[in-house]
């Protein structure tokens, strides 16, 4: 009860009785079950594949990858949908259909078949649009900035614990037992959902709202994709990364478990801070820097030394790049809308998708110092285009 209270305490007082701080919980869970494969996939991948290393490092992009491109790609659809159907019915849908699709992949060691599920479960993983509407109708105007940093923060949180729990899980209780817990959490959480939202009636939803594709709007789309990749890209490349340092099997799964937990806890309390305590008259600066030191830092990891050297610098990446995404979001929602915001939320899932794909396909055909600066030069001229075109008084205030 202390830390849901700390959490309610987050929101402004006329926003708590609507059922917002669930919504956030239930988004967590849905963005940890997205994302709790993604450190012992790979693995279990290597373990069961019968194809040859470079195949089996293509398959593994493919499978990690391809359903965060599906999940961008039908976010728009889950948005129209809240027109026609209640918003929290389809929310709820989402949460069943993942619980499903996650029994079926804890029983499979099918690659053809991991592929197809995953696939689905991409499309299932745009329902997160449905959330972010959500907050935007059921929160008050002075608390909606705060509540959609909130709900970005949740997603970050969800998509950077889910990683090392799994293979915590993995490595102790072997590779059915992440979906077996991710089955589990979708059921409380599809619970508290349905006894503590409040709902939305059709009047409500039925709002048409333009985006209005600025050049700044695009070029912020763009640093949210990239902070994803930076966040995201990792676990697909963990047992090479690894093995560099000596360590493989078992003593790789559990290293790569610690790594993962170092840095999402300092990319939950980096997102926060910073979100927190950036005045909105500084957003764009504040999102330039982020980004400009997590580049500095994502080519500083390949100079580290060691595990603990490695570990430490990608804790401090992800320290800083972690509140590029709610920053973002804060600067341009009440200029974008429910609609807009749906558009800058699929910047995450397509930095969910390519960054498996680029570590592994980059790193079948090249090295580490390669993939480290091909995604540093790209943040640094995304950065630069993103100074450029936007206004440096915040999105919506004159």
């Amino acid at each position: 009860m202390g830390a849901r209270s700390l959490f309610r305490n987050m929101l402004p007082a006329q926003d708590r009785g609507k059922g917002v701080f669930f919504i956030l919980l239930s988004q967590f869970g849905l963005a940890f079950s997205f994302n709790v494969v993604m450190s012992f996939m790979p693995f279990y991948i290597i373990k069961i594949s019968p194809y040859n290393t470079y195949d089996t490092m293509i398959w593994i992009g493919i499978i990690m990858g391809l359903n965060s491109f599906v999940a961008a790609a039908t976010a728009p659809v889950w948005g129209s949908l809240t027109s026609e159907f209640s918003p929290k019915g389809l929310f709820e849908l989402a949460f069943l259909s993942n619980g499903i699709i996650f029994l079926l992949m804890g029983f499979t060691d099918s690659l053809p078949i991991l592929l197809v599920l995953r696939l689905i479960q991409g499309a299932l993983g745009g329902a997160s649009t449905v959330g972010l509407f959500m907050i935007s109708q059921l929160s008050s105007k002075d608390g909606l900035a705060g509540n959609l940093s909130l709900y970005q923060n949740s997603m970050t949180a969800g998509s950077l614990l889910g990683p090392p729990v799994g293979a915590y899980l993995a490595a102790h209780l072997g590779y059915r037992s992440p979906f077996i817990v991710s089955v589990v959490m979708i059921g409380v959480f599809l619970l508290l959902c349905q006894i503590y939202v409040a709902e939305i009636h059709k009047k409500e939803t039925d709002r048409d709202r333009k985006i209005s594709f600025s050049r700044d709007v695009m070029w912020g789309w763009a640093l949210s994709f990239i902070a994803t990749i930076h966040l995201i890209f990792l676990p697909s490349i963990l047992p090479h990364v690894l093995g560099g340092f000596g360590l493989a099997g078992e003593n790789a799964l559990k290293a790569a478990g610690f790594i993962m937990m170092g840095y999402t806890a300092t990319a939950i309390i980096g997102s926060y801070v910073i979100s927190r305590w950036t005045p909105r008259a500084k957003l764009t600066g504040v999102i330039a820097a982020a980004c400009l030191l997590s580049a500095l830092f994502q080519a500083l990891l390949f100079l580290s030394q060691g595990v603990v050297s490695f570990a430490v610098i990608r804790m401090l990446q992800t320290g800083v790049v972690a509140a590029v995404i709610p920053l973002v979001m804060a600067n341009f929602g009440s200029k974008l809308g429910g609609t807009g915001i749906g558009f800058l939320n699929s910047a995450r899932f397509a930095g969910n998708g390519v960054a498996p794909l680029l570590a592994t396909f980059v790193l079948a055909g090249s090295n580490l110092l390669t993939r480290y600066l091909i995604i540093a030069a790209a943040t640094v001229g995304a950065v630069l285009a993103f100074w450029i075109t936007t206004p440096k008084t915040p999105q919506g205030q004159s």
